[in-house]
C-alpha cells in the first residue's frame, strides 16, 4: 500500500518542456511550469491551469499529452483513481499521434504506473519494458536519465508487490543513481525524495531501521529542497514510525502533526490516512484513549473512502480491458469471416462434386453389371 500510495505523485511531466519558439508554445510552455508546480500544494488550480491548455483547439499535440499528463497527475495526488483512469485513456488516445521520442518514452512510462497502481502487474511491466527499449535506443543517454530513473521506480514498486523488497531495493538504488547523472532541480529533488522514501519502507520491512531513518532523513532534505508539502510529509511519515518503532511515542506524534500540518495543504486521502493511522497507534502506546479514537475514527473513515474509490476504478478499468478484448474479437470475425464463408462455399462444392462422383460411379456400375447379365 506505500507503494501505491506514492506510486502516480511523481510529478516528472515538466520535464516535457515545448522546444518550439513561437509565442503561442512560449507561452504554453509557461502554463505547463505553473501547473507542474502546483500539483502538490494546490492541485485543483493545477487541473484548471492545465485543462486550459488542454481545451485550446490550436495547441499541437505533443502540448496537449503534456497539460494531459499535468492533469492526471494532479489527479493522483488527489487519489481521484477514477479521473486518473479516464484522463491516461485520453492520453493514450493521442499516443499513435507523438512523434518525439522523449515524450513517447514518458507516456509509456506514466501508463505502465497506472497499470501497477491497478495491480495489474503484467500490463505495467509491458508499458515499462517498451520505454526501456527506447530508452536504451536513444541517442543521447545523458539526457535520458531522469526517464531511466522513473522507470526503475515504477518497477521497484511492481517487484515489491510481485517478489520482494530485496529485489524492489535494487531498482530503488538504480533509480537514485540515474537521477545522481541528472542536472539538480526541483523535478530531481523530488523524485530523489520518493526513491529514499520508498527504500527507507523497504528497509523497515527488512528490519533495517538505521539505515532506514537515514533513506528518510534523505527523502526529507531532498523534499525540502523542492519545497512539495505532500513529499515532506510522506517522508516524515516514515521518520515517525522509527520513532515509533523505538518507543520514542511522543517524539513520533510531533513529527506526525508537523506532517499533517503539511498534508492539509493538498488533501491527499491515503497519506492523510497514514497520518491518522499513526497518530492513533501512537496515542494507544500512551494510553490516551480519547486521542486514539479520534484519529482511528478518522483512519477508518478515509479508509473505506479510498477503498471505494480505488474499487470503482479497477471494476472501470477492467470493464475496458474487457470491451477491448471483445473489440478485438469482433475485428478478427469481421477480416476472417469472408474467408470463413468462402472456404464453407468451397468445401459444399467439393462435396457436391464427390457425392455426384460417387452417385455416377454407382450408375455407371449398374449399368456395366445389366450389361454383363444380358
Amino acid at each position: 500500500m506505500r507503494n501505491r500510495a506514492f506510486l502516480l505523485v511523481l510529478f516528472f511531466v515538466s520535464l516535457l518542456s515545448p522546444t518550439d519558439r513561437s509565442i503561442a508554445q512560449s507561452e504554453a510552455d509557461s502554463i505547463l511550469k505553473k501547473a507542474n508546480r502546483l500539483i502538490y500544494e494546490n492541485p485543483d488550480e493545477a487541473i484548471k491551469i492545465a485543462s486550459t491548455l488542454y481545451n485550446d483547439p490550436a495547441m499541437p499535440v505533443k502540448h496537449k499529452i503534456s497539460a494531459l499528463l499535468a492533469i492526471s497527475t494532479a489527479y493522483s495526488s488527489k487519489r481521484d483513481y477514477e479521473m486518473v483512469s479516464q484522463t491516461i485513456n485520453e492520453i493514450d488516445i493521442f499516443f499513435p499521434q507523438i512523434k518525439e521520442e522523449k515524450q513517447k518514452i514518458n507516456v509509456l512510462n506514466r501508463i505502465g504506473a497506472q497499470f501497477h497502481d491497478l495491480k495489474i502487474y503484467d500490463k505495467a511491466i509491458e508499458y515499462l519494458d517498451e520505454a526501456l527499449l527506447l530508452i536504451d535506443s536513444y541517442q543521447y543517454q545523458d539526457s535520458i536519465q531522469p526517464f531511466l530513473g522513473y522507470n526503475y521506480i515504477v518497477r521497484g514498486f511492481v517487484y515489491r508487490q510481485q517478489m520482494s523488497c530485496e529485489i524492489a531495493l535494487t531498482y530503488f538504488d538504480k533509480a537514485i543513481e540515474a537521477y545522481d547523472k541528472t542536472e539538480e532541480n526541483d523535478i530531481t529533488n523530488g523524485n530523489m525524495s520518493v526513491c529514499y522514501y520508498n527504500k527507507g519502507n523497504c528497509l523497515i520491512n527488512l528490519d533495517r531501521i538505521k539505515e532506514a531513518e537515514t533513506s528518510f532523513l534523505l527523502a526529507i532534505q531532498h523534499a525540502e529542497r523542492t519545497a512539495a508539502p505532500t513529499l515532506i510529509s510522506f517522508a516524515q511519515k516514515g521518520l515517525a514510525e522509527i520513532k515509533s518503532r523505538e518507543g520514542k511515542y511522543i517524539e513520533a506524534i510531533n513529527i506526525l502533526n508537523s506532517a499533517l500540518t503539511n498534508a492539509e495543504l493538498v488533501g491527499d486521502l491515503i497519506l492523510n490516512r497514514g497520518l491518522y493511522e499513526g497518530l492513533s497507534n501512537n496515542y494507544l502506546a500512551l494510553n490516551d484513549w480519547d486521542n486514539y479514537l479520534l484519529y482511528r475514527n478518522q483512519y477508518l473513515a478515509l479508509l473505506n473512502q479510498t477503498k471505494q474509490s480505488e474499487r470503482k476504478t479497477i471494476n472501470q478499468s477492467m470493464y475496458r480491458l474487457t470491451q477491448t478484448r471483445a473489440e478485438e474479437i469482433e475485428d478478427f470475425h469481421t477480416v476472417f469471416q469472408p474467408l470463413q464463408i468462402g472456404l464453407l462455399v468451397l468445401f459444399l462444392l467439393l462435396l457436391f462434386f464427390l457425392i455426384r462422383f460417387v452417385l455416377l460411379s454407382e450408375k455407371k456400375l449398374k449399368k456395366l453389371e445389366r450389361t454383363l447379365k444380358s
